[in-house]
């Protein structure tokens, strides 16, 4: 039996509460509830959008509208569920209905008995605090403060920065439990006092305020190292008080100072500054640690321009650093800078190795805080599953469209709940302690299939596409398929499929051929044996029919004293007085299975390369992994065809913080052959490209570039130029399209290595220490500029702003 690995990751739910950014009073209610929840104060606040304020961006540019700023947030923090501040806001948002709350429904009212609340409350938590620390005299006591402002209008800052519980009757139990378990010290919230807080911090024994108390026993991996952050804000504005509380979420050493509070602060301040303006611990290039100073963004330029220097401005050269933009988390990280990911959080960890039945069942326990009583709210947190296949067979689906805001499409077990694919992995909400799950993994083809249909695609498994699976899976998976990645190899194979009757070669012959096309290439030397263990050929006897003359293939099996020739299907005896004699016989190997099958196994080649291309030769298997399917013939639900020779889903893996989104990857195969890709293939692809905008579109052939016909050129290159068109909805191209030749399927072992050895343009491009061809992005870029004559993705954007700027100017001459 195979196994997998699974690595499951206790967190707290995320929810993602959706407000207007000048809702105060619903502000405050959101800077409580998350008060009263288990992290909660990583829980990021989206503000809702009908139009780009002026204030969004400082110098009034608009780079997004407010439909992909909100998606951004969406995308960037991937809320399992999204709570409403007032009903509709998040309408049209595309979650799932069922995961859209308000914000009466997170926590349970007191002494209702039938509202039970969505995720975790305090109460469990605080409850094994005092049973564990609190109820006993410490050596060194934790201060536990309560935080009230002095003055109402510093009552969101003080809510947002230290936390603060409901005032409704309904939700007055959680800040009695609070103050009953911890006896906190209360604090009249004002200039002093707050210096009193953050000074605090740096000592020893620190304290805590409810808000950080709601993070107990959550380990927070921020995946960056830079330093600490003075946010100045306005206290008095919403939505400067929205930035800080998601900034905070994302970095980790951040402090909101009031800018109503800069001049009796100002030492502090300085202070702050100066002591943070340090080496960087381990580092011998005199690399220094800095503390930036941000400015809300309700705070103009002049006003900056007045408060820094007077209030912040240190004398210590080099520890001033001041930052007037905010960080735009909403928008994707550009591809040539350091990406912006939000922290991992985690409760537990376990990693286990499941035995895979016959049926494809796994079975693994999830997990749960230990201090959670056995029943409570529903969806009280949420368990991360990553499924791993080390077999490198690559046939079950791992891999899954990653789109929080819809159910995934897989379906592993029935009652399951909600179940989510995300950057993260499989996020799934166990409703009690001590849970055992048995689900029933599937392979790539049914679950590629079932998303198909789910987009009202009716699909059957076409003849190449059988054939590629089968090549595949019978060489054993990915790394098994390169027994078949050289065209010498490839060319054998199907000269012997081609052969009448015999499907045969030598087999000194055939062993010598393979040897022949590998040569001392280290990463080929098992291709025989592979070929032969895995039965993608059968050793058995030829023999010449004494009868008709001819030759004919025998199994092991067969061979007996009399044989029957199957050209002239008469018997005849076996060569026994001279078996050595290769006049009359001779031992030889068939081609079988998908093998046997003539056409370069009806494309499955090609196809079968171009799969294992993207499984393991654009990176390591650490890097990449993918869910895949043969071809299949298509028919939309208004009635058009399209055929597809392999599809996939793709996804970049992170050592550190969520994976990369998956991208849909859809290809068309072709083997050898002068004028190969139609303008019926482009159609195909054009009309898949409009259905799933914004996915990657591959044609794939072994021939090498230079035997690209000029027309097939100009067929691929107009597809591409009109993918490289920017969506601005989508945020990215329509359509990415990649060429693959010769070159990249036989491709030994890594794609950089074969373009070195070809040189020319393609060694120029991966010369670049920096390159990631495994972002798709940048496999596209480079390979129609290496095929199809293109000029690069920077260079053809900035021709065409420039014939725009001058059509504009001839437009305005001419009037």
């Amino acid at each position: 039996m195979d196994s997998v690995s699974i690595d499951i990751r206790l967190r707290p739910i995320r929810f993602g509460f959706v407000v207007r950014p000048n809702d105060k009073a619903r502000l405050r209610s959101i800077f409580q509830v998350n008060t009263c929840l288990w992290g909660g104060r990583f829980n990021p606040i989206i503000p809702y959008l009908t139009r780009v304020p002026a204030w969004w961006e400082r110098k009034g540019y608009k780079f997004e509208n407010a439909k992909q700023i909100e998606n951004g947030y969406l995308e960037f923090f991937e809320p399992d569920f999204l709570v409403e501040a007032e009903e509709g806001l998040a309408r049209n948002l595309g979650y799932d209905p069922a995961r859209i709350l308000q914000l009466s429904e997170v926590l349970k009212k007191n002494r209702e008995r039938d509202h039970r609340g969505v995720g975790f409350d305090v109460l469990d938590l605080y409850r094994t605090l005092y049973k564990e620390e609190f109820q006993f005299v410490r050596r060194h006591p934790h201060t536990v403060v309560e935080v009230a402002a002095k003055k109402e209008m510093f009552a969101d800052f003080s809510a947002c920065v230290f936390g603060d519980f409901p005032i409704d009757d309904s939700y007055s139990y959680f800040r009695a439990s609070f103050e009953d378990v911890f006896e906190p010290e209360k604090i009249a919230l004002d200039a002093a006092s707050l210096e009193r807080l953050y000074s605090s911090r740096t000592r020893e024994h620190g304290i805590s305020s409810p808000l950080m108390i709601g993070s107990t026993n959550i380990s927070i991996d921020y995946h960056k190292h830079g330093g600490p952050t003075l946010f100045v804000l306005d206290a008095a504005q919403p939505r400067d008080l929205i930035d800080f509380w998601n900034y905070r979420a994302v970095h980790g050493s951040v402090l909101a100072m009031p800018v109503q509070w800069l001049e009796p602060l100002s030492a502090f301040c300085k202070t702050l500054i100066t002591k943070n303006f340090r080496p960087l611990p381990g580092n011998p290039n005199g690399v220094m640690i800095r503390l930036t100073t941000m400015f809300a963004r309700s705070i103009s330029d002049d006003d900056i321009q007045d408060l820094y220097p007077k209030y912040l401005q240190t004398e210590t050269p080099g520890a001033n650093v001041v930052q007037t933009w905010y960080p735009p988390i909403w928008r994707p990280t550009p591809e040539f800078v350091v990406r912006t990911s939000r922290p991992t959080l985690e409760c537990s960890r376990r990693s286990i190795e499941a035995t895979v039945d016959d049926e494809s069942y796994i079975r693994f326990d999830t997990l749960y805080p230990e201090f959670a009583e056995r029943f409570g709210s529903e969806h009280r947190w949420a368990n991360v599953i990553r499924i791993k296949d080390w077999s490198h067979k690559g046939s079950l689906a791992t891999v899954f469209p990653t789109d929080v805001r819809q159910p995934a499409i897989a379906n592993f077990s029935v009652g399951l709940g909600h179940l989510l694919s995300t950057t993260e992995g499989l996020v799934i909400f166990p409703r009690f302690k001590d849970v055992s799950n048995r689900w029933q993994l599937t392979e790539g083809a049914s679950a590629i299939a079932r998303w198909l249909k789910k987009n009202q695609i009716k699909l059957t498994l076409s003849e190449a596409g059988r054939s590629t699976q089968q090549i595949i899976q019978t060489l054993g998976g990915f790394w098994g398929a390169s027994a078949v990645a050289h065209k010498d190899i490839v060319l054998l194979l199907d000269h012997m499929a081609r052969k009448p009757i015999t499907r045969s070669a030598h087999r000194h012959e055939f062993e010598n051929r393979i040897s022949a096309a590998v040569g001392k290439d280290i990463w080929r030397r098992n291709v025989f044996k592979n070929l032969v263990e895995r039965k993608a050929v059968e050793l058995g006897y030829e023999l010449k029919c004494t009868k008709c003359g001819s030759w004919g293939w025998h199994a092991l099996s067969e061979l007996g004293p009399a044989m029957t020739c199957a050209l002239c299907l008469r018997q005849f005896n076996f060569p026994i007085t001279d078996p050595s004699n290769s006049d009359h016989a001779r031992w030889a190997y068939r081609v079988i299975g998908p093998f046997a099958l003539p056409k370069y196994a009806n494309g499955g080649y090609a196809a079968a390369l171009a799969v294992r291309f993207f499984g393991s030769v654009i990176s390591s298997v650490q890097d990449t992994e993918i869910t895949w399917a043969g071809g299949h013939d298509l028919i939309f639900e208004n009635g058009p065809k399209a055929e597809v020779d392999f599809a996939l889903w793709y996804q970049r893996k992170e050592m550190f913080g969520p994976d990369h989104p998956t991208e849909i990857i859809f290809g068309e195969a072709k083997s050898f052959g002068k004028d190969v890709f139609k303008d019926e293939d482009i159609g195909r692809m054009r009309l898949l490209a409009d259905r799933f905008p914004g996915s990657v579109f591959v044609f794939a052939t072994m021939k090498e570039g230079e035997e690209l016909s000029a027309d097939e050129i100009r067929r691929i290159r107009r597809f591409a130029e009109w993918g490289r068109e920017y969506d601005r909805d989508r945020r990215r191209v329509r359509a990415s399209v990649v060429v693959l030749t010769g070159t990249e399927l036989f491709s030994a072992y890594r794609l950089e290595q074969s373009w070195k050895e070809k040189g020319g343009l393609r060694e120029q491009l991966v010369s670049p220490g920096y390159v990631e061809l495994d972002r798709l992005s940048t496999l596209a870029d480079f390979t129609q500029q290496a095929y199809l004559g293109m000029p690069t993705y920077d260079r053809w954007m900035d021709e065409k702003w420039k014939a725009r700027q001058s059509r504009k100017k001839g437009g305005g001459a001419a009037s």
